[in-house]
């Protein structure tokens, strides 16, 4: 069976997004009013699981929810996807996760997250069988931040790496600042790494992008992505690196760009693309989050990411015809 062929399993927080559109931060004291608001599901997993069975591939998430109306809500929403949730356990003890996001004219978002139920996800609920014609296991690292979620985590790597499935984590700095040595324990099981000179320095000290990859790969990742917000970002695999430039757009909301940004990773690996070709995609998917309120549903899929890879002007990139070409090749 093919790579491609097998399904990735999605490890994370599982939320409703509440998004407020918010003229300015009100100062304390004082009142914020919008004129709209726009519920969807969200979390970083979940963001990119929905943009992962939009490309076609196959996914089963791995989280926990409430007993609530939100769950009921997220249920709702996903039963019209290809995305598997029989893993989905399911808690007493919280509610299911929520943020509330306020987003200002320029784009930038504040959220206020409740993690809830996510925190509550088990080890010993996780069924071996999850992982059969599993081509990949990702996780974000908020699922580290606490127990027994994290320990669910260090379960899910060992199972994975018992079965010789590929791991990749989109790390977040919150998380290792507050779990650095979790992250340590996971980090020479991964197949791919995604992060940020930030993080990395946190975890193995990197002053520059370049060092930060190859501290990565020098502590046994496979594929190092090292996400540079308006710089673009930096690959490493082995001795080869690509530096991916960002697509010009008009940004309407950050909300899930990252999220978006690692679905084109994973879906590169999965699909064996070359390394500029993966970067690029991961770079296209995370431009086009921008250009939209929220993330969840309302992010683009297939036929807008077509559109915008065929229309749009490429940023400036060695081979950048030819990587073009083996993206659209394999997305149409």
């Amino acid at each position: 069976m093919s790579q491609s062929a097998k399904k990735v399993i999605m490890l994370g927080d599982i939320n409703v997004d509440n998004i407020w559109p918010v003229p300015a931060i009100p100062k304390p004291g004082r009142d914020g009013l919008v004129d709209t608001i726009k519920m969807e599901t969200g979390g970083a997993i979940l963001n990119s699981t929905i943009l992962l069975d939009r490309l076609g591939v196959a996914t089963t998430l791995l989280g926990c929810v409430g007993e609530d109306i939100w769950a009921d809500y997220v249920r709702r929403a996903l039963a019209a996807t290809g995305i598997d949730l029989s893993a989905l356990q399911t808690t007493r003890d919280a509610n299911t996760g929520l943020d509330f996001i306020l987003v200002t004219p320029d784009g930038e978002r504040t959220m206020f997250g409740y993690r809830g139920a996510n925190k509550m996800l088990e080890a010993k609920k996780i069924d071996a069988s999850v992982f059969d014609d599993t081509g990949l296991l990702h996780i974000s690292g908020y699922a580290l931040l606490e127990a027994p979620q994290s320990d669910a985590v260090l379960k899910a790597v060992q199972t994975a790496r018992e079965r010789k499935i590929p791991v990749s984590i989109d790390t977040g700095l919150e998380p290792v600042l507050r779990n650095k040595d979790g992250f340590l324990k996971i980090l020479p099981a991964l197949g791919i790494c995604i992060s940020g000179v930030a993080e990395v320095d946190a975890l193995l000290g990197a002053e520059t992008d370049a060092e930060a990859a190859e501290k990565l790969i020098g502590a046994g990742v496979g594929l190092a992505a090292i996400k540079l917000g308006k710089e673009g970002s930096l690959l490493m695999r082995g001795s080869e690196t690509m530096r991916c430039p960002v697509f010009t757009v008009e940004a309407v909301d950050t909300t899930g760009a990252g999220d978006a940004y690692s679905a084109g990773i994973i879906y590169g690996f999965m699909h064996g693309l070359s390394l500029g070709a993966t970067g690029m995609l991961a770079s296209a998917l995370g431009a086009l989050a921008t250009t939209v309120d929220g993330a969840g549903f309302g992010l683009p899929g297939r036929e807008e990411l077509v559109r915008f890879l065929a229309e749009t002007d490429w940023p400036v990139i060695e081979g950048g015809a030819q990587i073009r070409d083996e993206i659209l090749t394999l997305i149409c």
